[in-house]
């Protein structure tokens, strides 16, 4: 029996066996109730435990979670106002400084400056060394410009190799006609301004070793001011922006100050990128052709392909006012391939139509020289367009194949394996390694227009004739390019240039004018040429006019092609209109002496035979001649008719001999060049 029931029951009744049989059934029933009770009891004890223990499991989950949640909110708080790289401010949070700032500085009048700051050539760090050493160099420049700065100051991570610095002026209020302030141009800045821009660039390029290397970094910083530059945050950092992109543009390692201009630039750029990225579906780019002339044959053997934009708003854009701009943003890609396919199909159009055979030229860009699909794509135009490989010249610029060696050599001989002619554009201006360039398979060397237009000056001569005698030692052909004048002309033909290309023979010419130019088969002048068949000509060289009718009364019947000079300024002029085979010039002249005369031509035409004529006592300067080679032969004042004209006909014998060796040497040279070019060639262009 339960004991509940047995302590109720005695309670009661006293002893339990006592009871009436007929309650005994009814005591049996309770005491199973009793019995159930308890079993119910502690089965809802149990669940209740079991539901305590979960509650608690549950309980602490939700503190865990609660607690990963407030860490993971931190962590998206931390990420959304600093860069996890370097642990400064980001761009998030710099904005709500430079706000916050400039609510203090509106209020107190104190003058406020934003400097943005760019590291320079840090992709290529980055690239070579491995984005590792690229992230422990921005660490490190972290640093440093941290401790350029005053605890007030913020210092920002903009992303990439830029940074953001915000300057308190706390000590100085913004000028009216405070004394310590300085003008520079429409720039107002404070004296310890320019100190610490100045600090900043020594921070920042002190060496510093990482993988083992030790590095120098520079940097470019641009400048805005408030209240001068703008007034919110907004303005002040598209200002500082363009005032780094001005300094990127200037030569790097520098600081630069905003100005009105730069702002005006930067609209004109951003105006300048819309309108080019729909020139290319509008087809507003065209080609011009500008030739390139042989100087034995006088004839066209080649064209280099120009573009330029016929922009409807503003007319015909030269390429150097939208090329750079499209280097940057990419567009260059599509461009440069549309001037491949074009300047290829319409050669061959002129080859079927019997024009003439002449190859044409096309610019290859750094980008698009980097594509992966570079040699795909020449091949794919080149099958395409039906051109024969070897009319197309592809130019390259010195720097773009210094870049990686030997990449640029696999992608050379790439090249060189479909069949197409390769140039080195503007050659002289970047590396110019002769150790590089003897393994590259190039065919031809552009002589840079810097130097032919300079060609005047004895460094820029003696430049371009190494050139040229590099250039054919190695097999190659040689263009000059920025031809201009025929002294420039005649300068490079008497050092065997192969090839001219400049506006002394024609500009570049729209497609329909350079058709009409092929179909005249138009050439340079006899007289340009290595060996022009032209009359025997010589220049009389006085100031005294009777003089000069007495030279040409003397040699009237010789058969000569007679010019006549008063003075040595007026032969110079000559000598650039006419192929001189002999000068006669007197020494005594005012202005130019004869012997200052005869030094000049020496120089810039050394083919020409020289004769002098002195009354002079004093000799000397006439022997110097002599002895350095600027005089042939010397007579004194009065000549003998007789004598004269006999060294007048010796000096054409000679310069006619001397035009003979000269041609049979081109000949043995020639033939050296192309045994030297089919080796270069068979041997892959190695050494």
């Amino acid at each position: 029996m339960h004991s509940l029931l047995r302590r109720q029951i005695n309670r009661f009744f006293g002893d339990a066996s006592r009871l009436p049989d007929e309650l005994k059934k009814l005591i049996e029933a309770i005491d199973v109730t009793y019995h159930q009770a308890d079993i119910d009891r502690a089965m809802t004890e149990r669940s209740l435990d079991i539901a305590s223990q979960e509650m608690l499991a549950q309980n602490q989950l939700l503190a865990e979670e609660l607690k990963s949640r407030q860490s993971a909110e931190s962590q998206l708080m931390y990420l959304t106002n600093y860069d996890e790289l370097t642990g400064l401010v980001n761009r998030n949070l710099l904005h709500d400084r430079l706000k916050h700032a400039l609510a203090n500085a509106q209020r107190h009048q104190h003058q406020l400056v934003i400097v943005t700051l760019g590291l320079d050539h840090f992709k290529v760090i980055n690239d070579s060394l491995g984005p590792s050493v690229g992230n422990e160099l921005l660490r490190i420049i972290a640093d440093r410009l941290s401790a350029c700065v005053r605890g007030g100051d913020t210092v920002a991570r903009l992303g990439g190799d830029e940074f953001a610095l915000v300057l308190t002026e706390q000590n100085e209020t913004y000028p009216h006609d405070d004394n310590r302030s300085k003008e520079q141009g429409s720039i107002t800045f404070y004296p310890h301004l320019i100190e610490i821009l100045q600090r900043i660039l020594a921070a920042v390029s002190r060496p510093m070793v990482l993988a083992q290397q030790e590095l120098e970094v520079t940097c470019s910083v641009g400048v805005s001011q408030y209240p001068q530059d703008g007034n919110d945050p907004d303005t002040l950092l598209m200002n500082a922006n363009a005032a780094l992109s001005s300094a990127k543009q200037l030569g790097r390692n520098i600081y630069q100050f905003y100005t009105s201009d730069l702002s005006t630039r930067l609209n004109e750029k951003l105006t300048m990128q819309s309108r080019l990225r729909l020139a290319l579906e509008r087809e507003e780019f065209v080609l011009h052709y500008q030739p390139q002339v042989d100087l034995r044959t006088g004839h066209i053997v080649g064209l280099e392909a120009l573009v330029r934009w016929n922009q409807p708003d503003i007319g015909m854009v030269s390429p150097g006012h939208f090329i750079g701009l499209a280097e940057e943003t990419g567009l260059i890609i599509p461009i440069g391939a549309w001037v491949i396919r074009t300047a290829c199909a319409q050669c061959k159009a002129w080859h079927d139509q019997g024009i003439g055979k002449f190859r044409i030229a096309v610019n290859l860009s750094v980008r698009q020289f980097g594509q992966a699909d570079l040699l795909h794509f020449v091949s794919e135009v080149l099958t395409q367009t039906g051109l024969d490989p070897q009319y197309l010249e592809i130019e390259l610029t010195e720097s773009l194949v210094m870049t990686d060696v030997e990449r640029s050599i696999d992608i050379l001989r790439g090249l060189k394996a479909l069949g197409v002619q390769l140039s080195i554009d503007d050659f002289g201006t970047g590396y110019s390694s002769l150790s590089y360039l003897k393994r590259f398979p190039i065919d031809v060397l552009k002589i840079d227009q810097s130097f032919v237009r300079d060609i005047e000056k004895s460094d820029d001569a003696a430049i371009v004739k190494a050139i040229i005698s590099m250039a054919h030692s190695l097999g190659m052909h040689v263009i000059a390019e920025g031809v201009e004048t025929e002294a420039q002309c005649k300068f490079l033909r008497h050092n065997q240039c192969d090839e001219i290309q400049g506006f002394l023979f024609s500009r570049g010419l729209p497609k329909e004018e350079v058709e009409h130019l092929l179909r005249k088969k138009k050439q340079l002048p006899h007289r340009l040429l290595y060996f022009s068949n032209h009359a025997r000509t010589v220049l009389l060289v006085d100031d005294d006019v009777n003089i000069l009718s007495a030279f040409k009364y003397l040699l009237r019947n010789d058969n000569y092609h007679i010019l006549t000079a008063v003075s040595g300024q007026v032969g110079i002029e000559l000598l650039a209109q006419h192929q001189v085979d002999v000068i006669v010039s007197d020494q005594n002249m005012s202005g130019m002496s004869g012997v200052e005369f005869v030094h000049f031509v020496k120089n810039k035409y050394p083919e020409s035979v020289r004769i002098m004529l002195s009354g002079s006592a004093d000799l000397s300067s006439v022997i110097n001649a002599v002895n350095e080679g600027a005089i042939y032969q010397f007579m004194t004042k009065p000549w003998d008719d007789v004598q004269l004209k006999h060294h007048i006909s010796e000096a054409f014998m000679h310069k006619e001999l001397a035009d003979e060796n000269r041609r049979l040497y081109l000949e043995i040279q020639s033939k050296q060049f192309s045994i030297v070019k089919d080796r270069r060639q068979s041997n892959g262009s190695l050494p």
